[in-house]
């Protein structure tokens, strides 16, 4: 239907002067026949289409409307102040999070772009040089010799130094700048490995201690179950005293372990928190990763370990240091180079000081102004300067010296890369001998636990004693502990091998 320029307005509403004409309502009860109004949602608020009223009044109070149910909308899906839920996130969340925000990687990350400044200020200084020059000395006449002082003295120059030889020593600081910009770079690195191997180990630890104070609360529960059922056939006087007083102590025990494990949690995820860049108070949940494969070492785990060895950072910064030891030889033997630069000026330069015009420049020019002293006193001039040591007698001493430290440097860097070749088989031992202990630590919860289901029925057709069942539990909950011990270790070689690599 075409009837123009179409505004919308709630059903109920009213125009400039009255109401909504009957014509129009009566197309909003053809509302189902419409395709465009039939695909409306039920919370959509009911509109009719109206011509009798003003366009833009009527478009004003209509778009405040919707707006005012969006941001409704919008505020009540939002969780409230009170309403607010701890962050959960994964092992693997907690080492990316830790390698960006670690308060140790910002400050390292700061000291790499000083380091990178640094650097290319270092590598600009190959260019030539310009600046302005000034300078005035003011004698009267009487005050010392006249020739000696020329009654004054000043200049106004800018001029241009270009360095033409300097025994290298532009180049080498230019590379000692690349070297510590480097050097700060594979810094920045290592944090970044050291936050992301921190928070992955306390990520696990609060993963295993959730996981023991789970089970800690289902044993402390089900002893509480226990000792009600005690405690009934006590006041049957079918069940002794002694017992009751057994399952309270074995409860008593349950809770007070319960309660150093979330203790030590709450540390743990405290010290995570700051490793996040969060306020330690922060609740956060870690929690098991959605991808449960666990395994062990393979042989392109060791591979890629064994190649992680050579570009370790430590690895990398004794070849840095072995770098700077090179530079500082070739800085010792560089002390017999010749120098040589070349400069050039221009501007004004005189003397005598004690008058605007010379008697010199009188003397030629009777008629002679400030301005004509100006001008005679305009003027440039170029420069080269030379310089070329004979002997030096510290530069052998100092150069041994300096190919020992070298050498030194070298055997360090060796020393490094063999010692990181270490741990990556260390590693790799470790990730499989914890692998091992959770297969044998699986099975051992299982018969552990089939175990006690065979004692409580045995418990309750009265085949078994009670401390056999305290028994029975006890050894339950240490198999059970032992499993989680040892998928967090298995956990945590596997993501220190990762970040390794």
């Amino acid at each position: 239907m075409s009837r123009g320029p179409v505004v919308w307005a709630r059903e109920r509403g009213s125009c400039a002067g009255g109401s909504v004409q009957a014509p129009f309502r009566s197309a909003w009860e053809r509302r189902a026949s419409h395709p465009q109004l039939r695909s409306l949602p039920k919370e959509v608020p009911r509109l009719l289409p109206i011509g009798a009223c003003r366009r833009w009044p009527r478009i004003a109070v209509v778009g405040a409307a919707m707006c005012g149910a969006a941001l409704r909308a919008a505020a009540a899906a939002l969780p409230g102040p009170g309403s607010a839920e701890p962050a959960s996130l994964t092992v693997a969340d907690c080492v990316r999070l830790a390698r960006e925000r670690a308060p140790s990687v910002t400050a390292a990350a700061a000291d790499y772009r000083a380091a990178s400044l640094d650097s290319t200020a270092a590598w600009r200084t190959r260019r030539w040089t310009a600046s302005v020059f000034t300078d005035a000395t003011l004698a009267p006449r009487g005050s010392y010799d006249p020739t000696f002082t020329n009654l004054g003295q000043y200049e106004l120059k800018a001029g241009v130094e270009v360095p033409l030889l300097d025994g290298g020593s532009r180049r080498r600081e230019r590379e000692r700048g690349t070297l510590a910009a480097r050097a700060f770079a594979l810094a920045l690195r290592q944090a970044r490995r050291d936050a992301g191997l921190r928070s992955a180990a306390l990520a696990v630890q609060a993963l295993e201690l959730g996981e023991k104070a789970a089970a800690q609360v289902e044993s402390a529960a089900w002893l509480a179950r226990l000792e009600s059922l005690m405690e009934s056939g006590v006041a049957g006087g079918v069940r002794s005293r002694s017992d009751a007083l057994r399952v309270t102590i074995e409860r008593d025990v349950v809770e007070t372990a319960l309660a150093a494990t979330r203790r030590d949690m709450d540390a743990a995820v405290r010290e995570l928190n700051q490793l996040l860049g969060r306020p330690p108070e922060d609740s956060l949940h870690v929690r098991v990763p959605d991808s449960t494969d666990e395994r062990g070492p393979g042989a392109a785990d060791v591979e890629r370990l064994a190649a992680g060895a050579e570009r370790a950072p430590e690895v990398l910064l004794a070849g840095v240091s072995e770098a700077e030891s090179r530079l500082d030889l070739a800085e010792v033997r560089s002390r017999t180079a010749p120098r040589a630069e070349v400069g050039a000026d221009g501007g004004m330069a005189g003397t005598d000081l004690t008058q605007a015009v010379p008697p010199d420049i009188r003397a030629s020019n009777p008629g002679a102004t400030f301005a004509d002293r100006l001008r005679r006193d305009l003027g440039s001039s170029a420069s080269m300067r030379v310089s070329m040591p004979l002997f030096d007698a510290s530069v052998g001493p100092a150069a041994a010296a300096r190919r020992a430290a070298t050498e030194a440097a070298g055997i360090r860097r060796e020393l490094e890369r063999s010692t990181q070749r270490r741990v990556g088989l260390d590693l790799i031992a470790a990730w499989r001998s914890a692998h091992e202990r959770l297969l044998a630590a699986r099975l051992t919860a299982d018969r552990a636990e089939q175990h006690l289901l065979r004692m409580k029925s045995l418990h309750a057709a009265g085949a078994a004693s009670l401390l056999e069942l305290l028994d029975a539990r006890s050894v339950a909950s240490d198999a059970n502990e032992r499993l989680v011990e040892a998928r967090a270790d298995d956990r945590l070689a596997r993501v220190t091998a990762e970040l390794r690599q």
